[in-house]
């Protein structure tokens, strides 16, 4: 209401549901010619009995049905004056209230006015809503681990190694990235069972698994795991003292590699498919997970 020094007039509403009255579209029209406004016009629903509160209205003292209208002349420089007006002409509406509003409007908008105005109440900025990242969750591959997880955008890359006959990223992973997209952590998530040596190079067995691991990639490589069964309330708290800078990082020399899928044969299950018939069936490996 302060942006410029045109009058404003300002109709609180009792809730987002309430129907705008026809008098109040009457009374616009009358102030405009044209394109120019002489007066500009709003309406308040959702928070009208929140903005009546800043207009003086007592908390006792609920938004009527038919409206609460505030009269505003601002200076432009974050001050003016208002006057508000609850007449029963508001309630009855039609030509009364058209009458009464417009009146009223021109008392208030008019220098010489004989209305009390009343100190324009500053108002909070509005709220900008934050603007929430994509989620950061692939699977880890050989050749996305140079530019997402050991070099990616964001400082710490959190990997949960998956045991044999585990295909998909756990549910729990994904909901743990999505709850920290905002966060300098990335996720992925490994189908480890034929990644052995990536898996030791964290001084992991294979019979460990599954376990998550937290990497932060730079002039000292370092590392810290979670052994364990992949929970959203044990993950959730490792990650909460990665954030929290209470995890304490051992040393990784020198940074685990990834086997290409080139050099790692066929897919356990194949021969088992084989043997029973099954050869015409594929397996279909799912890339990243979609939230």
């Amino acid at each position: 209401m302060q942006a410029d020094t045109t009058p404003k007039v300002l109709l609180l509403l009792e809730g987002k549901e309430a129907e705008l009255p026809d008098w109040y579209t009457s009374v616009a029209m009358s102030f405009k010619e044209g394109k120019k406004k002489s007066v500009s016009f709003a309406v308040v629903k959702e928070d009208g009995e929140k903005a009546a509160r800043r207009f003086g209205v007592p908390k006792d003292e609920e938004v009527p049905k038919a409206g609460i209208l505030i009269v505003a002349v601002v200076d432009g420089k974050g001050g003016g004056r208002y006057a508000r007006f609850t007449g029963s002409e508001l309630r009855a509406g039609g030509g009364a209230a058209v009458r009464a509003v417009k009146e009223f409007v021109r008392s208030i908008v008019d220098e010489n006015t004989e209305a009390t105005l009343l100190p324009l109440p500053a108002f909070p900025p509005p709220d900008i809503p934050r603007k929430q990242a994509s989620t950061s969750l692939v699977e880890l591959t050989y050749d996305n681990l140079p530019t997402h997880c050991f070099g990616g955008a964001k400082a710490i890359c959190l990997i949960a190694l998956l045991p044999a006959g585990v295909n998909k990223c756990p549910e729990a992973v994904a909901e743990l990235a999505k709850r920290h997209r905002n966060d300098n952590v990335q996720f992925a998530w490994l189908k480890a069972q034929k990644q052995q040596e990536f898996v030791e190079g964290f001084g992991i067995k294979m019979d460990q698994l599954p376990m998550m691991v937290a990497v932060k990639v730079g002039k000292r490589n370092r590392f810290a795991k979670l052994e364990g069964e992949l929970a959203i309330s044990s993950m959730g708290g490792f990650v909460d003292r990665i954030l929290g800078g209470d995890m304490t990082f051992a040393a990784l020399k020198p940074l685990p590699e990834l086997e290409p899928a080139y050099l790692q044969g066929g897919d356990d299950e194949e021969p088992a498919a084989a043997a029973t018939g099954g050869g015409d069936e594929g397996f279909d490996d799912e890339d990243k997970v979609e939230l």
